[in-house]
């Protein structure tokens, strides 16, 4: 892979905030062919965004790159880093990162679900961390009129932290549990609110598939696509929206959440970067577990921007990404999941 000093590697989320050139894609393109111990790590101040691929002048396909070049670092032991190390083998251990018991996985869950060809996958996050997500979404899908079913014990985590950071066995052993359990449900539709999942299932799952000689023929939805089109009301407020990176550049969902906070009767102020220019929250691709310092400066950045707008008010449909704005922002800002809003709307 070639890079040209074409000057754009600035945009880069952590470069803006190390100031260093180990840390630019440019940068990293370059020592890419002989990265050692003592560089290993920079490649890992990367939340994998994806705007440096945006940007590109030359049209490097560089989300790719970083993945398959970090899955490298680690079958040369060079990875994992000590906290995705941690994380892996909770998960291994426990199929969730959180040490989240798996009994209690969907104890968030109010209302009893049936069978269904429908399956509303809730993902680690929203299952230990943000169960008013989970909460929400489920109950916005109950009152739209979408039948749907809950496995509990038997999800597991997508994968998703596992495979943006070169770890693609136990993004394999995972897959296995999740396509496993889905069969046997009789799954064939799945909805899920977090954007790692969606990535993760929707273009992940069916490579490992055909890897492993297994059919995959889910259809796989974020619920913002379902929310674009059954949501309505009057909240009458004003709010901004950020794009999560794995929603918008990594799966072209851009118009969906917007369409569904305008049905709520919601006036959208934009940010000055948004769509595929939007700034990263700074959660992903492994950068909050390992650099927290670094994912925190970026979160900021992001919420100044959003206050700029002239609200306080700040939309997303990502639990990483509320997670990190929640955290950073304390008192400053309201952040609320897609799902919320549409909650807001169905019970005022």
């Amino acid at each position: 892979m070639d890079c040209i000093r074409c000057g754009l590697c600035n945009v880069c989320p952590v470069f803006r905030v190390e100031k260093l050139e180990s840390v630019s894609p440019r940068g990293k393109i370059i020592v890419s062919k002989s990265i050692d111990s003592r560089i290993a790590r920079d490649f890992f101040k990367c939340s994998v965004c994806g705007l440096c691929e945006v940007v590109c002048p030359v049209n490097l396909k560089l989300t790719e790159f970083w993945e398959k070049k970090r899955e490298e670092l680690f079958e040369k032991k060079l990875a994992p880093l000590p906290i995705h190390k941690k994380l892996r083998e909770m998960t291994f251990r426990d199929f969730n990162p959180y040490r989240g018991k798996q009994e209690k996985r969907a104890e968030w869950l109010e209302f009893p679900v049936g069978k269904s060809k429908t399956l509303y996958f809730a993902g680690c996050t929203a299952s230990y961390r943000l169960q008013n997500m989970a909460k929400a979404s489920a109950m916005a899908l109950k009152e739209l009129g979408i039948e749907f079913t809950v496995l509990g014990p038997e999800e597991y985590c997508c994968g998703s932290p596992f495979l943006r950071t070169g770890q693609k066995d136990i993004g394999r052993f995972l897959f296995e549990k999740n396509i496993r359990a889905w069969q046997k449900a009789g799954v064939e539709e799945i909805l899920t609110s977090c954007p790692g999942c969606y990535k993760t299932i929707s273009q992940d799952y069916p490579r490992f598939a055909r890897e492993l000689g297994y059919s995959f023929e889910f259809e796989v939805k974020h619920v913002s696509m379902i929310f674009s089109k059954l949501a309505k009301g009057k909240l009458g407020f004003k709010a901004t929206y950020h794009d999560p990176c794995h929603l918008g550049r990594h799966m072209g969902i851009y118009e969906e959440p917007r369409d569904a906070i305008r049905r709520c009767g919601i006036k959208l102020v934009e940010m000055e970067r948004n769509r595929e220019f939007a700034l990263c929250c700074g959660a992903g691709g492994g950068l909050r577990s390992q650099f927290k310092e670094i994912s925190i400066a970026i979160c900021e950045e992001r919420i100044r921007e959003a206050l700029s707008t002239g609200t306080d008010i700040l939309i997303t449909s990502c639990p990483f990404c509320e997670y990190n704005f929640t955290r950073t922002g304390k008192e400053r800002i309201k952040v609320f999941d897609l799902s919320e809003i549409v909650c807001m709307t169905l019970f005022p």
